[in-house]
């Protein structure tokens, strides 16, 4: 299945139910035009462009729950994410 076709936490959370890790997946843009999704080291990082401007990311994994400030490009939102899902401050 991919990650477009799913909604956030999906993938993460049936895999670890099953006891697996969702594959790597890279950074795609889903049905919602606004909303664009990838899955790195077992989390599923969503980046959101909100109505009221900016972008804001969210990672997503079993006990595993964090947003970010809003920020100004979809690029620096999936930086943001990135970074932390590989455990970059």
């Amino acid at each position: 299945m991919k990650v477009t076709e799913t909604p956030a936490g999906t993938l993460a959370d049936r895999a670890h139910r099953i006891g697996e890790q969702p594959a790597d997946q890279p950074w795609a843009r889903t049905s919602d035009r606004s909303v664009w999704r990838a899955c790195t080291s077992g989390l599923v990082l969503t980046v959101t462009h909100l109505v009221t401007g900016g972008w804001q990311a969210d990672i997503e994994g079993p006990g595993v729950t964090r947003r970010s400030p809003v920020l100004g490009s979809r690029g620096a939102a999936q930086a943001w994410a990135d970074d932390r899902a590989r455990g970059v401050s």
